[in-house]
């Protein structure tokens, strides 16, 4: 019988906030300091909505994922100060 030890791991949390304008769907998001920089202003409603994204990367497979994605993984543990605090399962060896 193979025997585990658990081990925690924690990840940074990144928050990318995107740009949308709502008056042309064909217009592509933008992060809102590429908007700045072309448009040299800040993003003005209602045309444009900024939209914050919580990203990081799986300790499990090394996938992006989104925060709210990884809050429902049973290995999630908890978010604390902008990062992620998982729990793994290692084989111990006899």
């Amino acid at each position: 019988m193979v025997k585990y030890a658990e081990k925690v791991t924690e990840t940074p949390v990144t928050r990318i906030e995107l740009v949308i304008d709502l008056e042309d769907p064909f217009k592509p998001a933008m992060t809102l300091e590429e908007f700045v920089e072309l448009y040299n202003k800040d993003p003005e409603p209602p045309r444009y909505r900024v939209v914050s994204l919580d990203v990081l990367t799986c300790p499990e497979d090394n996938q992006p994922v989104t925060l709210a994605h990884c809050g429902r993984c049973k290995r999630f543990i908890r978010l604390f100060e902008g990062r992620v605090y998982c729990k793994h399962k290692i084989p111990l060896t006899e």
